[in-house]
């Protein structure tokens, strides 16, 4: 499992900032005498980190930096073709004795299709807090279009699926890491720790800002986005794990915390008692949260998987993608068997996993990455592996057992074809073209004491004619329908659609079974609600209806209290009414504008 942990910035809608923290103590080599890390003090005062070469390495020289010109730090000076015309702006610069060093890795991913053509580049500054309270930049990082377009910029062999957007191309540079090199000095501290005194545990201080124009080699920046990385957080222990199993042959998949899988952890989480960063208070949002999930657990983990086909020489192909979102059951890990189309010819395969834990009422997230390669895709052909038993001897085996006269008694009479019957209790649902539920839709749904069907028909009012007709609601689809109970002491009781032939969602019906269990424990709550859900094929889901639900025995005195709901010729009347109020009113308004 992978210890480097990354952290996600969205800085605009094409660009995504991806900030990957050293958490395994890997160090970048500098070729001697080619690539030779520096530290300069500018004449406003702050100090810099930069290489002498290191294009390719690292990305970290000289010509990819620009330096500020005023104290506001709004103008800067960048010159990749002649990188001694910096000294103008040094008071001092110094090489550091070192030729490796612990480095944390940014990328810039670009979004598919996006060629910068409405401006010239873009200005990432990456500081960190000394001990003494400065600021110290480990990057000014310049990417300008025309001039370093091609050496810095790389396309992805596996593009990056995050957010509903796909990011084929991105920008990579290597910058000292903060969070290693943080608190270290003195004797035992290496150069570059003695040089930048980088207080511990300071946080990443990004600020992205777009490049519009160059005049005389300097430019003025306009657009900034700021943002603060923690070096720690209880965010970190969130992580994820890939593998192919031991115990079978299939992949498994989850999420982890503190290297154990996630599990009992959703429940603390869940409850605050693991406090996560969410951008609003715990109690914003929830009316808007309970209406279209209902009473559930407000952190998911959802699921990226990509499997890769990689083909001699140099070919790899996308064969197998999806993604879900995961509610419960985090107890136990993910299963699944990849199937590889070009399994015969394949030298091997991987799989990307991107999984995320997010906060449904706000967006908040938790992004982390794992992947898993084999050189035996062999394995997940598109047919299992058969064993050749061609060279094997068969041999009969036989046991001797005297044979019994069967006594077979058959009957003379006709066979008999006997039909069950299946009632069903129907409760229409009405909505105007709005798809609002207008009040003969709010009729109960009456509950019987054995295994009984229900029905529920959905229909419309369509007002644009007179008389008022009903029209069907379509709700056939790759949509999943589920009748929703919330019991008293907080459980969920659901029960999915049939989908048998008596069912046509077409015409706006759907069936349900309870049993007699079922309604003998629902007719036990004091909340006699109900919720009919729709769930799409992505995961997201939302509630398509609300009503209420009494005993049959209760029939009569429950339809009373209705009876003026299911008045339609009233409701007719007062729609017609409304209508030609509203024409009325139409038709002044047009006389007082004229």
């Amino acid at each position: 499992m992978a210890l480097n942990i990354s952290k996600y910035v969205q800085l605009n809608d094409f660009l995504l900032l991806e900030y990957e923290f050293n958490r395994e103590d890997n160090y970048t080599q500098l070729t001697a005498g080619s690539t030779t890390p520096y530290s300069a003090h500018t004449l406003l005062g702050t100090k810099q980190f930069f290489t002498v070469g290191g294009t390719g390495i690292c990305n970290t020289d000289l010509g990819l930096q620009s330096v500020p010109v005023n104290a506001k730090r709004s103008t800067w000076y960048v010159n990749p073709d002649n990188v001694a015309s910096y000294d103008t702006y040094f008071d001092i610069k110094a090489p550091i004795p070192q030729d490796e060093y612990l480095f944390d890795t940014v990328k810039v991913h670009i979004v598919s299709g996006y060629n910068f053509d409405d401006i010239a580049g873009f200005l990432l500054q990456l500081r960190a807090e000394t001990s003494t309270g400065e600021m110290v930049d480990l990057s000014n990082f310049t990417w300008i279009k025309q001039v370093q377009g091609n050496s810095v910029l790389k396309f992805s062999s596996q593009p990056l699926y995050l957010g509903n957007r796909f990011y084929d191309k991105y920008v990579e540079f290597k910058i000292p890491s903060i969070g290693q090199l943080g608190g270290k000095s003195g004797a035992t501290a290496e150069p570059i720790e003695d040089e930048f005194l980088i207080k511990a545990l300071s946080d990443v201080y990004i600020q992205y800002s777009t490049i519009t124009d160059i005049n005389n080699y300097q430019f003025t920046i306009s657009e900034r986005v700021e943002t603060q990385l923690p070096v720690q957080s209880n965010a970190d222990n969130f992580n994820c794990y890939i593998a192919e199993s031991t115990e079978g042959d299939y992949i498994e998949f989850y999420a982890t915390w503190n290297f154990m899988i996630i599990g009992e952890y959703m429940g603390d989480i869940e409850s605050g008692r693991i406090p996560l960063f969410t951008s609003n208070n715990p109690n914003d949002n929830f009316e808007q949260f309970n209406e279209q999930y209902g009473a559930t657990n407000k952190w998911v983990v959802m699921h990226d998987i990509q499997v890769y086909e990689h083909i001699p020489p140099t070919t790899t192909v996308l064969s197998q993608r999806f993604q879900f979102t995961q509610e419960d059951g985090f107890m136990n890990p993910n299963r699944f068997r990849p199937v590889l189309a070009n399994s015969d010819i394949d030298s091997s395969y991987s799989i990307d996993y991107i999984c995320r834990l997010m906060n449904r009422m706000d967006g908040s997230q938790i992004i982390r990455k794992a992947s898993f390669s084999s050189p035996n895709p062999k394995k997940y052909g598109k047919f299992f592996t058969r064993i050749n038993v061609d060279n094997y001897i068969p041999y009969k085996v036989f046991n001797r057992i005297p044979g019994e006269v069967p006594n077979i008694v058959q009957g003379t009479a006709v066979p008999k074809v006997k039909y069950t019957k299946v009632f069903y209790d129907t409760t229409n649902v009405v909505l105007n073209m709005n798809n609002e539920v207008i009040p003969q839709g709010t009729g109960p749904l009456f509950l019987k004491n054995s295994d009984s069907m229900y029905k529920l028909k959905f229909e419309k009012l369509n007002t644009s004619t007179q008389p008022v007709e009903r029209v069907n609601v379509d709700l056939s689809g790759v949509y999943t329908y589920s009748l929703v109970f919330v019991l008293d002491d907080k459980t969920i009781l659901k029960v999915y659609a049939t989908g048998d032939q008596n069912m046509n969602p077409t015409l706006g019906e759907l069936t349900f079974k309870l049993t007699a269990d079922q309604v003998n424990t629902l007719l036990q709550q004091t909340n006699n609600a109900y919720s009919i859900m729709v769930e799409n094929p992505d995961g997201t889901k939302y509630t398509f209806y609300q009503g209420v639900y009494f005993s049959y025995s209760d029939f009569s005195q429950v339809a009373e209290q209705y009876r003026s709901l299911y008045d339609v010729d009233a409701l007719n009347a007062k729609i017609t009414e409304l209508q030609e109020t509203i024409s009325s009113l139409e038709a002044e308004n047009a006389s007082l504008r004229t």
